[in-house]
């Protein structure tokens, strides 16, 4: 119920922003994926689709949803993952079960917009290989995938002091529940990592991978991974200066690469 007014307050400040923003719900194995839907200015088939990384909301990609560019050139779709707005504080650990969900949410959406859809997929740190395990067997038609700061390797996944930290049993009692999730997504992440590796040599869609080269979360040398195991067309932005929430403090980047590539 909490959930239900947090959106209908939501769809509200989109629209006093002038945009007409709506929250769709879509059921895959008895789970409910809640997302936020922008169409476009006009008619299109092209979507691009945000994916969070832990912690993080749907409305973290508030600015690209309302970026007027954007929304002439394509509808906008951010998905709120297992564990925070979807299925909310239960956590998932297998990348492959959140790629499931995302697959769901973009057969919902081609029936939304009554025509089949193209998508382009943008997963930032651990969105990121949820967006490219999700092209692995999707039935939609993925035109780019789009990885800023992807947390991809197993080997570079680091567990901060403050991870560990957040783990203990009454620390962890006292967190947010959003919170709750991440730590426990946190404190997974390197196995689930490790299960799919072998799988990114699979990917046939065509990715960028942006990094900032003092990225204090996800480590720059991701870009490394990426490289090595990437079998489908690649191209990379190294970001001298920039850190992890890049995304959030310098939209201008990714939005410029957006239009680019729509």
């Amino acid at each position: 119920m909490n959930l239900e007014k947090e959106w209908k307050s939501l769809e509200k400040s989109y629209k006093k922003e002038g945009v007409s923003m709506k929250v769709n719900h879509v059921e895959v194995n008895s789970k409910v994926i809640n997302y936020l839907s922008v169409k476009a200015n006009k008619e299109t088939n092209l979507t691009l689709v945000f994916i969070h990384g832990a912690p993080g909301r749907a409305n973290d990609f508030s600015k690209y949803l309302q970026h007027p560019k954007l929304r002439e050139k394509a509808n906008l779709l951010s998905i709120e993952r297992l564990g925070y707005g979807s299925n909310h504080g239960v956590e998932e650990d297998s990348i492959a079960i959140h790629a499931e969900a995302i697959e769901a949410v973009l057969q919902d959406w081609d029936k939304v917009s009554h025509q089949k859809q193209e998508y382009i997929l943008i997963g930032h740190s651990y969105g990121g290989p949820i967006a490219a395990y999700t092209t692995i067997d999707s039935n939609s038609e993925i035109r780019y995938l789009i990885l800023l700061a992807p947390a991809m390797s197993a080997d570079l996944e680091p567990m901060k002091w403050y991870s560990r930290w957040a783990q203990a049993k009454i620390i962890y009692k006292i967190l947010p529940t959003s919170f709750q999730v991440a730590t426990d997504e946190k404190a997974n992440h390197k196995n689930a990592l490790k299960l799919v590796e072998d799988k990114w040599k699979l990917i046939k869609v065509p990715t960028v991978i942006v990094h900032g080269k003092k990225d204090g979360l996800v480590p720059f040398e991701n870009m490394n991974f990426v490289r090595e195991n990437w079998e489908s067309p690649l191209d990379s932005l190294i970001l001298e200066d920039k850190g992890h929430i890049f995304p959030f403090t310098d939209s201008d980047i990714v939005v410029d690469l957006l239009l680019d590539k729509s």
